[in-house]
């Protein structure tokens, strides 16, 4: 399993090389003479199909993860905090590089498409699919990325749930700070850690589950995914964290969902990362639907670009 997901990191990351270089030679020359085509050697025998080895059914029924790209012609980008559209938070406007809405098909939300399938097919009969985001960095990337699959899901027509796990950083919680309160205010923290149906509902189709407090609310996460599942009023749950190190009570949570998708930035050492991630994995890599490449360049920076030009 781990040389699998391995072996289908490096053909992305390949991929991304290649590309580059194509690029970038295009640019330096206008011609020249074409590739040889690959070809199979006809004198090659092919095995008779009943002579091929048989695969134990537990490899066979492993896919393997499926590779995004979220690249910055992929979103948009706007300043300042959440503005609001009748007093319902609008994710676009978070401050937070978003998906374009004038594509509906582009490479990126096709790739997510197929990792959702591949998450549904995993998931129980009538329960909606649960989706861990997990990440070794501790920027925002991860939480971006789960924002931006729940958005391009939602815009598919799908009822999203997007629950912040991370309780170190809350980075979710800290965008939607001041109606999260509002609604802890309102319902009490009791009530409102353990019901699904308390989430803070968005103009994008995304309810956001906020987090407040240490993983002693892991519990209260269990319970909400636990009623979104039973209840029927989501289609797909995204789970944005832990953060690593994970702790035992985190390791359960994780245990809930039906696949995982990783995210790495590609301003780090992908390879450092994915190994990390593996590492922590211990033995449940057969887990991930999916890998997501982050090129964006970090928030911060373009704030800060922005700002000098304004």
């Amino acid at each position: 399993i781990v040389g699998l997901v391995l072996g289908v990191l490096a053909a992305a990351i390949w991929f991304v090389v290649a590309e580059q270089l194509s690029l970038g030679a295009a640019e330096s020359r206008s011609g020249g003479p074409a590739l040889p085509e690959p070809r199979i050697d006809a004198a090659t025998p092919t095995p008779e199909p009943e002579n091929l080895p048989r695969q134990p059914a537990a490899v066979a029924a492993v896919e393997k993860p499926r590779i995004a790209r979220l690249q910055e012609s992929d979103v948009m980008r706007t300043l300042g905090g959440i503005l609001a559209i009748d007093r319902i938070p609008d994710v676009t406007r978070m401050g937070w590089p978003t998906l374009r809405s004038a594509y509906p098909s582009t490479a990126l939300l096709n790739a997510m498409r197929e990792m959702r399938e591949t998450l549904a097919k995993r998931s129980a009969a009538n329960a909606a699919p649960v989706l861990g985001m997990i990440g070794a960095d501790t920027g925002e990337d991860r939480t971006i990325a789960a924002l931006n699959f729940a958005l391009a899901a939602a815009r598919d027509g799908a009822r999203v749930l997007l629950i912040d796990a991370d309780h170190a950083t809350h980075a979710l919680t800290n965008r939607i700070d001041g109606y999260a309160k509002r609604e802890v205010n309102r319902l009490g923290w009791l009530s409102f850690g353990t019901k699904a149906s308390s989430a803070i509902k968005t103009a994008n189709g995304i309810s956001i589950l906020p987090s407040f407090g240490s993983s002693r609310t892991n519990g209260a996460i269990r319970k909400a995914i636990a009623q979104a599942r039973s209840a029927g009023d989501y289609d797909l749950v995204i789970v944005d964290g832990p953060a690593l190190p994970w702790s035992a009570e985190d390791r359960e949570l994780l245990d809930l969902a039906d696949g995982l998708a990783a995210i790495l930035p590609t301003n780090l050492d992908i390879n450092d990362c994915m190994e990390t991630i593996i590492a922590a994995l211990d033995g449940a890599e057969h887990k991930l639907t999916g890998v997501i490449l982050s090129e964006l360049h970090p928030v911060a920076n373009v704030t800060q670009r922005k700002r000098q030009y304004a």
